[in-house]
């Protein structure tokens, strides 16, 4: 994370990218530096980690100090402080809401013979965070890590449909980043399936991201952040259905699971 940071941070020099805040990114950058790390650092060793000048530095660490991300050590050093210990507890919950939703997503897919996943949208695509396959074979193999677009597939527009303004705004950006050529006719196609899903509860695509690939998709409320976090898919070959069929048969168990992940 920490060099990431430092990679951002000498981009947007070069580049002289105004809207890059290069003091915020630098107080990431020492944040960041606590990781993989004995729970206390010192001021030098903060310097050597993320190649800051001592007075930087020195800046940064009294500004985390007034605001509870570091904390003194009595050894003379810095260790995480509770406003870093709340801001983790909060990301944490996302990935326990995957440690939830494992069990039950595995359990459907046995049941109902489709392949189901769990995925956020992260930079202009959506991220599958878990994923249980079908036996049925699809033309497209997607497991944990893999990526897929948000405007052409059932869990990118079910995530866009219950997503909130804030959500939404950060969306297009990383939609613009990631495909400017066609972010308009990315955004116009989003609104029109935001519209299909709020009719009838549900996202489909039906060959659009894949030939083979029938979907459908709703989203899943994050009980600990207060709003939608995630979508859910369930796919099968398109062959193998028809559509009509797989709606009425699997999104109100789709919609169930998703109810069930969230109450968990």
């Amino acid at each position: 994370m920490l060099q990431t940071i430092l990679q951002e941070i000498d981009i947007a020099e070069r580049d002289n990218d105004r809207q890059f805040v290069t003091a915020l990114a630098r107080g990431l950058g020492v944040l960041s530096a606590f990781q993989n790390s004995n729970t206390t650092l010192t001021h030098q060793a903060v310097c050597e980690r993320t190649g800051l000048p001592k007075a930087t530095v020195s800046r940064l660490i009294y500004t985390l100090l007034k605001t509870e991300f570091l904390v003194p050590d009595r050894d003379g050093g810095y260790r995480l402080g509770m406003g870093s210990i709340r801001l983790s507890a909060s990301a944490w919950a996302q990935y326990d809401l995957i440690r939830i939703a494992q069990p039950l997503m595995s359990a459907f897919a046995a049941e109902n013979q489709v392949s189901v996943s769990l995925a956020k949208e992260e930079l202009g695509e959506m991220l599958y965070l878990a994923s249980f396959r079908s036996p049925a074979r699809l033309a497209v193999q997607l497991m944990v890590g893999s990526k897929v677009p948000v405007a052409r597939t059932a869990i990118g527009r079910a995530f866009y449909a219950v997503s909130d303004d804030l959500q939404r705004d950060i969306m297009a950006k990383n939609l613009q980043e990631h495909d400017p050529v066609r972010f308009e006719q990315h955004w116009q196609l989003l609104q029109e399936q935001a519209a299909f899903f709020q009719e009838h509860g549900y996202a489909l695509s039906h060959g659009e991201f894949s030939p083979d690939i029938l979907a459908i998709a709703v989203g899943v409320y994050n009980r600990a952040e207060g709003r939608y976090t995630h979508a859910l898919n369930a796919s099968v070959p398109a062959s193998r259905w028809k559509v009509e069929d797989f709606v009425r048969d699997i999104a109100p168990r789709l919609q169930r699971l998703a109810k069930a992940i969230s109450e968990r």
